[in-house]
Parts: structure tokens; sequence; C-alpha cells
């Protein structure tokens, strides 16, 4: 996200960042370069603390970045298909709203655990992050009414079918 002067239509510069107020809020300000007209952005205690938890650093770099230097650094964290299929969809996330919706899940989940083959497994784990414990639910609902006991990526596709999509 950039800020741009109305002014000069030139992206403002990172000035400074008054760091935390005694509530948790958050205010940094920028400056256009060619008008030095400012900005402050002001944060509630929420927002801050989702922003944090999102690992976005406000300010900038003084280094200009390399190229595909945010995308390099996403997959640099991501873990190997194997570890993954190992856990839970949404356990440990670095979405932090997978959490909220988990909880959700386990709530109306039913207690009765489905086998899931290897190939089914893997092929959840390419659905995106934040939908994966709504997709897991969905896929297994559809098994429990059909009486499957593995979820197999054809069950997977009937599923999905009839599910509209």
């Amino acid at each position: 996200m950039k800020f741009v002067c109305i002014e000069c239509d030139e992206p403002m510069k990172f000035a400074k960042n008054d760091g935390l107020d005694d509530d948790g809020s958050l205010s940094v300000n920028f400056i256009c370069p060619s008008c030095e007209w400012g900005v402050t952005l002001l944060t509630n205690p929420q927002e801050t603390q989702m922003v944090r938890s999102l690992g976005v650093k406000i300010g900038g770099s003084a280094v200009p970045p390399k190229p595909m230097e945010m995308l390099q650094t996403h997959l640099a964290g991501q873990r190997s298909a194997q570890e993954v299929a190992v856990r839970e969809p949404a356990s440990g996330s670095a979405c932090p709203f997978s959490a909220l919706v988990q909880d959700t899940i386990q709530e109306t989940e039913a207690p009765a655990t489905l086998l899931w083959s290897a190939e089914a497994t893997e092929r959840l784990q390419r659905v995106p992050e934040f939908i994966r414990p709504m997709a897991r639910k969905g896929i297994e609902t559809y098994a429990r009414e059909q009486g499957v006991a593995e979820i197999t990526p054809n069950v997977m596709e009937a599923a999905r079918e009839h599910m509209g999509m």
C-alpha cells in the first residue's frame, strides 16, 4: 500500500513511526517529497494487532527491493508438502483468521473421523489456506452422507460437483 499526494500525484515517502500509544494505537507519518504535504496513518489497537500478526513492516525499506522479493520471502517460509500433510490443515497457520474459521468448524463437526488418502490430502493442501477448513468440512459432510469411509480425489471431485463448484 502506498499513499499518493493529491496535489503532486507523487508517492509519499515514509517520514517516521511514532510508535505505539499507551492504548495500543500506532501512528505513522508520510511526507510528499515534492510539496512536503504530510499525512498520518493512525490505527486503533485491534488494527495494530492484526497488522503485526500479518508480519507487515511499516515504513518500507531503505534498500530497493530485489525482483520478486516479496514472493521469494513468502515461498521461503513455506513448508514441504510432506510436512504439511502430516498436520491438521489449519493448525499452526500463518493466516490470522484461520483459527476463527477452525473454531467455528470444530463446534459443528461430527465426531467421527474419516480416512483421507495421501492423494486427497495432497490435493486438499492446494486449496487456499484460509478456505481449507471449510472445504475439508464440506467434503467430509458429503462423504458421510454418501457412506464413504475413505476420502479419495474421486470423492473430492464428486463433492465438488455436488456443491455446484
